[in-house]
Order: structure tokens, then C-alpha cells, then sequence
């Protein structure tokens, strides 16, 4: 499809340390990697990635700042908004400005052409949003979290913030339909490659609760199929465990890199074993209908059995409808090793 970021990517292959440089990047962070990283100033922690031709294709890693594509570092380097990132980009790079016109027919779309605009979307969406680290600790976002207990907790590079997201509820024939604008906490959905796919949402209101919405958290369009909220890179060790506040509550407990699978389906999703991984910590919740601890030990035999090198634990909260979240609001602990 012919539109602006693909022909800014198209244009920008091969190019991207080139275009950093223009940028003002200084373009020693770029030679290897484990290099100086341009945002946050951290010395031995950004990498840029490589792509099929094994040559840098303007995604990179951060430890401190987490993952992007070019176009984000560029944005995010010069401080400008997401247009004007494109706009600058198209200049450099030589190409044509041209307004964008999105009113075609979804039936006109083949599926592989919906699901790149889909991706498009989140990424513009995912750009245009704020780093949660950059937010006031009086935010709706904090304020949430701080009733979760989690006020103080690390803060993910996989996690952002909108001040304003369009909020969408399914009536009873199925259609969509617009209920109003909430604040939103935003959370990088990413496949096996770290790639955005899709984005989650949890509406909520200026004063940090959940929005007064049938379902105050939503996944955007987009494929999951192995998609996961990756909120801390891997070391050796990583933890697993369902939603973002479960996930964020394991890893105040224990200092681990910890995954969110969004759902029990994530579970049951889970695809390869990041490499380097030798530990693998599952982190389940003591649901009522026990689905929470059987999905958990579902995926620790299915992990077990295809990678037998991999010791694979699996933690369950001692009460019976409770997660790692309840056990760090009352004052527990999550004992790994």
C-alpha cells in the first residue's frame, strides 16, 4: 500500500545510520553494538538491530529505554510529533509530500493490506503517545497504578500513556460503536521479532479508576497469534505471568524481567523460548475455577517437553481467587530463585 511510512521505509533501507547522523545523532552510537544510547545517555546499553539483509534496518534496543523502529528514534531524538517526524523524513530522504487519503473500502482491502494498516495505525498511535516515565507521578496512568500497588515500581519502556483514546463498546448486533474519550494506559503488544503488532488499552478515568466501561481494557485490532506485552528484556531468567498488573506485581516481588501474556490465552500462545533463557518462572493465578493454575502447568510440560534444557518452575498464590497483584497488596512475597 502507498502510503507515507511505507514509502519513508522503502526509501530508508540500507540508510538508516545515515539518516540518524542527519539527525544529529552522533554516529559513533552506531558502529556495534552495546553502544551509548542517544536518548537517555546509558553507556554500554543500545544496540541497533538487523534485518533480513543483515544490515541495520533502523529498529533498535535500549535497556533503558526499550524498543523501536527509526522513525520513533528520530521522533523521540528531535522531540517532535509524529506528522512532523514523517515530514522531515520525507524532506531528507527526497520524497514527495503527499496527503494521505484513508476512505477506501474495507471490502476493497485484501487481508494481508488490513492487517498492515492495522500495524500502521498502532505504530501511529504508539508513536504519538507519551513514555510513562516522562509522566507526572499524578497522572491518570500512575494514579492507577498506585492503587495497584504499583506507585513506585519500575517503569517498562513497553508502557505509555494517552491523554485522550477514543473508547469503543460492541452492541448487541455486533456493532462498534464510539462511547467517549478516557485517558489510557497503553501497552506494546510485540511478536517473536519484538515487533509492535497490536496495542492493549485500559481505559480510565482523570482520577486513575477504571473507566466506567463494560470492558475498561481492550486489545486494538491486530493479531495476537504470539503476540506478548515483553515489559522486561530477558536475562537468564524470565517470569511469566498474565495481565500487566500481575506481571508488574512479580516483578516488584522479585526483581526479575517478567512478560505479560495479556490472558490465559497468552498462555496457552506462548511460543519460542527467548535465547539465552535457562529459567523460566511461571506466575499464575489462583483463579476459583483453578483455570489460572492449569493453564500454568499446561504451559510449563508443554515448555518442559520441547525444551528439556529449560528449568521451568511454576508459582501459584496460596488463596484461592487471588493473584501475584492481591499477594503484593496485602503484603506477601514471592520467594524466586
Amino acid at each position: 500500500m502507498d502510503t507515507a511510512l511505507n514509502r519513508i521505509k522503502h526509501t530508508a533501507q540500507g540508510r538508516w545510520p545515515e539518516i540518524f547522523a542527519a539527525a544529529g545523532m552522533d554516529s559513533g552510537h552506531f558502529v556495534k553494538a552495546n553502544r551509548p544510547c542517544p536518548l537517555c545517555g546509558g553507556r554500554d546499553r543500545f544496540s541497533l538491530l538487523k534485518g533480513e539483509r543483515n544490515e541495520p534496518d533502523g529498529r533498535w534496543y535500549c535497556r533503558g529505554c526499550g524498543y523501536g523502529d527509526g522513525i520513533e528514534l528520530v521522533k523521540r531524538f528531535k522531540g517532535t510529533t509524529f506528522p512532523q517526524t514523517l515530514r522531515w523524513l520525507e524532506s531528507y530522504l527526497g520524497i514527495e509530500h503527499r496527503r494521505e487519503s484513508f476512505r477506501l473500502r474495507p471490502e476493497a482491502l485484501s487481508e494481508a493490506e488490513k492487517s498492515a494498516r492495522r500495524r500502521e495505525r498502532n505504530l501511529a498511535f504508539w508513536n504519538a503517545a507519551v513514555p510513562l516515565r516522562e509522566l507526572s507521578r499524578e497522572s491518570p496512568q500512575w494514579r492507577y497504578l498506585a492503587s495497584r500497588g504499583l506507585g513506585a515500581c519500575d517503569v517498562s519502556a513497553m508502557l505509555r500513556a494517552e491523554a485522550e483514546a477514543d473508547a469503543w463498546e460492541t452492541d448487541d448486533d455486533g456493532q462498534s460503536r464510539p462511547v467517549g474519550k478516557y485517558p489510557a494506559l497503553l501497552a506494546a503488544v510485540t511478536d517473536g521479532r519484538g515487533e509492535i503488532i497490536t496495542l492493549h488499552r485500559t481505559f480510565l478515568t482523570p482520577g486513575g479508576g477504571k473507566a466506567p466501561l463494560a470492558s475498561p481494557k481492550k486489545l486494538a485490532p491486530g493479531a495476537i497469534e504470539d503476540g506478548l506485552i515483553r515489559l522486561f528484556p530477558p536475562t537468564a531468567i524470565l517470569c511469566l505471568a498474565e495481565g500487566i498488573e500481575t506481571a508488574l506485581s512479580v516483578h516488584e516481588m522479585t526483581g526479575l524481567p517478567v512478560w505479560s501474556a495479556i490472558s490465559l490465552t497468552g498462555f496457552r500462545k506462548f511460543g519460542a523460548v527467548p535465547e539465552g533463557v535457562k529459567k523460566i518462572h511461571i506466575c499464575g493465578d489462583n483463579d476459583r475455577s483453578y483455570a489460572g493454575a492449569a493453564g500454568a502447568y499446561e504451559l510449563a510440560s508443554r515448555i518442559s517437553r520441547g525444551r528439556p534444557d529449560i528449568e521451568v518452575t511454576v508459582h501459584i498464590p496460596p488463596e484461592p481467587g487471588t493473584d501475584w497483584n492481591d499477594v503484593l497488596r496485602s503484603g506477601g512475597r514471592l520467594e524466586i530463585r
